[in-house]
């Protein structure tokens, strides 16, 4: 049964209306009822066929007006919207409650610093650009290392709104405090903050747009936009309102190296000795490398890459495919099948390959493939069997391919950093130099023989290979923000992250990257951020204006590391970080394991749907990256804190501050709407009424009707008057004013006595009171 609401409600009233008219009896044949049933008094015997037209067409006209009156209540409608103009609102710190939330730490005594290392060039002064010049006369070293207002007045100068966070308004979602800048070295005397990873939750799965402490993460997309989560006091109907904040986006390209690597899945096979097939993988059996079309069909060509200024161009397709190009040729020079012209013959002179054909993997020097699991590694060909690059030590085992070239780790790593153009450890800082990682992955394997999401015994499996490049970028985007009135943050809705518009391209945000003329970028991170013009002029600043900025970085593996802990402020470092993470995810890895999707089939067969194609593993690098980085860094921005102004000594906000400010929302109110089809019977009286007020006009103007032929309309038709002429034609005639009608004839008294023998019915006179006299006396 339908819901009663207002408008159903109104048309049941009108509708008892209707019918309640016919009940009173003095008004049935004055109603159409007598029209409806053909009674005496609408017989049509004898009359006018204009007159009976026309009772019809009233009839016609009573229904249809009867009918509006009853559906056009039925339109109306409640609903609950936007108001048109915006109001402010009060709005306060709202605590997450989730996981996230109760595993943040308090910012309060959070202090950041900004770790910059001395370069052997006895030129480069030591600690960070616009540190004090007498650091040797410091007693606490760590203020050669804080983050100066100078640094923060330059990137924090652009003109933004308020809610758009800064590279200073990160910081390490899980942190300890330490008096050691560097572990094993002395105490510096003050204590400041050293971020670490933990994972608290995984949100890949929810495939939302959420709220975290500290954050926005779109698990659909996959990005993070930094806010302090503030929401409006207690409204009736709740609110809808839009922001700018800052996004960092993963990006990411990938190429199918067409290589796959099968086998057969054993899962009681014993481990044995060195000598026998699968040393380091005692499930798996018969693993081979089969070609694809990987070698065989390998192009001669590879990409031109100008290095010179990634930030227009960071050509990640090029990137992967040519360390993919590489990673294919390095397998092939080590099983044999071609050359590259190393040899002093002529590259691809021989082709010892062909499609589907099987390279052993007998004993192969990694765990990189496991069924039912995902894992990526920064080399490209790790899992061959070759001796370490720096020892040039023989085979781990007998029986392996000859490796004619003597290929070593050292080319297994090589081949990331020089295809994929890592800058060089000694080059310096400047925007053009982007912050990318790039690797391999062993995508979800597919069951050649059965479900894929049943490991059978002796079942047989394949998995497929991929180059990745990815990098990130930083953009402000407009979020628009739903609050339904009450509750905390878990009643904020992230209603959709858009693209930002821009008016004109002199409306652009203006990205300034530092440019550090005596300092590498493995030694000192550059800061970044929106600055404004006039910033943008120095020498030292690199500006680039657009609606996105390529995140400049440097990928250390060597001193990356998740577990032990980071020094340095996360907001030019964190973004690098979690894209070396993306190729070091493996079952052995205490981080990054949980992303493997081996102790957890939900996630695994989401990894399984995305394997499929390049774009899809893309996709999964995104989300792996976007996943981590929430649980690595939280914002401090919000609107209840001014942009940040950090000095060496000042305080961050707690994320517990509850201080209020008031904010330009759009409040929703019920409103009272209509269903426009309801209107139609309506519509159409309007339009006969129009037409009918028109042709009345019409008439007036021409004299054809008036005032006066209507009084006599109706005099005619009276049926008192009628009586009367009949009783007493002497009297007053018929078009008699009123006055002179009651006078003359409308105090008479008439009446019907009964029946006579022949069946009429005489009308006698009722003489008056006078009359009667003078009648008896006769």
């Amino acid at each position: 049964m339908a819901e009663l609401t207002v408008g159903y409600v109104s048309g049941i009233i009108a509708a008892g209306v209707f019918l309640g008219r016919s009940v009173v009896s003095r008004l049935l044949h004055s109603s159409y009822w007598p029209t409806i049933l053909d009674s005496d008094t609408a017989a049509s015997t004898g009359v006018s066929k204009r007159i009976l037209t026309y009772s019809w067409l009233q009839l016609i006209a009573a229904v249809l007006v009867s009918i509006t009156g009853i559906v056009t209540p039925l339109g109306l409608y409640d609903t609950i919207g936007p108001q048109d103009n915006p109001t402010d609102v009060l709005f306060h710190y709202a605590p997450d409650t989730s996981a996230f939330g109760k595993a943040t730490p308090s910012r309060d005594g959070y202090k950041s610093l900004r770790i910059c290392y001395a370069d052997d060039d006895p030129d480069t002064p030591e600690g960070c650009p616009g540190a004090p010049p007498n650091r040797a006369d410091m007693e606490d070293i760590t203020e050669a290392y804080s983050v100066w207002p100078s640094s923060v007045s330059l990137f924090t100068s652009g003109n933004v709104s308020a809610t758009v966070s800064s590279v200073f308004d990160v910081q390490w979602r899980s942190f300890r405090s330490s008096t050691q800048i560097v572990p094993g070295a002395s105490a510096t005397g003050s204590v400041f903050s050293q971020g670490y990873y933990r994972q608290i939750s995984q949100l890949i799965l929810d495939e939302d747009l959420l709220a975290v402490e500290g954050l926005i993460v779109d698990s659909k997309a996959g990005r993070i936009g930094f806010r302090n989560h503030t929401i409006p006091s207690t409204l009736p109907m709740g609110a809808e309102w839009t922001e700018d904040i800052l996004f960092i986006e993963p990006e990411t390209r990938c190429v199918d190296t067409n290589l796959t690597v099968d086998y057969n899945y054993d899962p009681q096979a014993q481990y044995s000795s060195y000598s026998t097939d699968d040393i380091y993988n005692t499930d798996l059996r018969n693993l081979a490398l089969v070609d694809r079309g990987g070698f065989v069909n390998l192009s001669h060509e590879r990409y031109s890459i100008d290095a010179s200024n990634f930030q227009e161009d960071a050509a990640l397709y090029e990137r992967a495919y040519n360390a993919a190009w590489r990673h294919n040729m390095l397998i092939m020079q080590y099983f044999n099948v071609t050359t590259n012209g190393s040899d002093g013959r002529a590259p691809f002179a021989y082709m010892h390959s062909e499609m589907g054909k099987r390279f052993s993997l007998a004993n192969m020097s990694s765990i990189i493939v496991e069924p039912m699991t995902v894992q990526t590694d920064s080399g490209y060909g790790s899992f061959l069997d070759v001796p370490d690059g720096f020892t040039l030590s023989g085979n781990y085992s007998s029986g392996q391919p000859e490796n004619p070239l003597n290929l070593s780790t050292y080319d297994v790593y090589a081949i990331g950093s020089e295809a994929c153009h890592y800058p060089s450890d000694k080059a310096l800082s400047n925007m053009s130099f982007v912050g990318v990682a790039c690797g391999t992955v062993f995508a979800a394997p597919r069951r050649l023989d059965g479900d894929s999401l049943i490991p059978d015994t002796n079942s047989t499996w394949s998995t497929p290979l991929y180059s990745c490049a990815a990098a990130t970028k930083a953009a402000v985007r407009e979020v628009t923000f739903r609050f339904n009135g009450t509750g905390g943050l878990d009643k904020l809705v992230i209603q959709s992250i858009n693209e930002k518009k821009y008016n004109d391209p002199s409306e652009l945000p203006l990205w300034g990257v530092e440019r550090l003329k005596n300092h590498t970028l493995q030694n000192v991170r550059p800061l970044w951020g929106l600055v404004s013009p006039e910033v943008g002029a120095r020498d030292d600043i690199s500006t680039v204006q657009r609606d996105y900025l390529w995140l400049p970085g440097y990928p250390d593996l060597i001193t990356s590391d998740t577990i032990a802990g980071e020094p340095s402020m996360p907001g030019n470092l964190f973004y690098t970080q979690r894209l070396l993470s993306l190729f070091d995810i493996a079952t052995l890895n205490q981080a990054t394991s949980r992303y493997t999707g081996s102790g957890d089939l939900a996630l695994y067969n989401r990894w399984f749907e995305l394997s499929s194609s390049a774009s899809g593993v893309e996709k999964m690098l995104g989300l792996i990256w976007t996943d981590m980085t929430a649980n690595t860094v939280v914002g401090t921005r919000g609107w209840h804190n001014a942009p940040s102004q950090t000095s060496n000594n000042s305080k961050r906000m707690s994320k517990r501050d509850v201080g209020g400010v008031s904010v330009p929302v759009t409040l929703w109110s019920r409103n009272i709407k209509y269903h426009i089809p309801y209107a139609i019977p309506a519509f159409i009286v309007l339009a006969l009424s129009i037409a009918l007020a028109g042709f009345t006009i019409c008439l007036l103007i021409l004299r054809r009707t008036g005032l006066g032929q209507m009084r006599s309309y109706l005099a005619r038709t009276s049926p008192g008057r009628i009586l009367g002429s009949a009783l007493h034609p002497d009297q007053a005639g018929v078009l008699a004013s009123t006055k002179t009608w009651i006078q003359q004839v409308g105090v008479r008294k008439a009446t019907l006595p009964g029946k006579k023998e022949d069946g009429t019915i005489p009308l006698l006179d009722i003489p008056a009171a006078g009359e009667e006299g003078v009648r008896d006396r006769k």
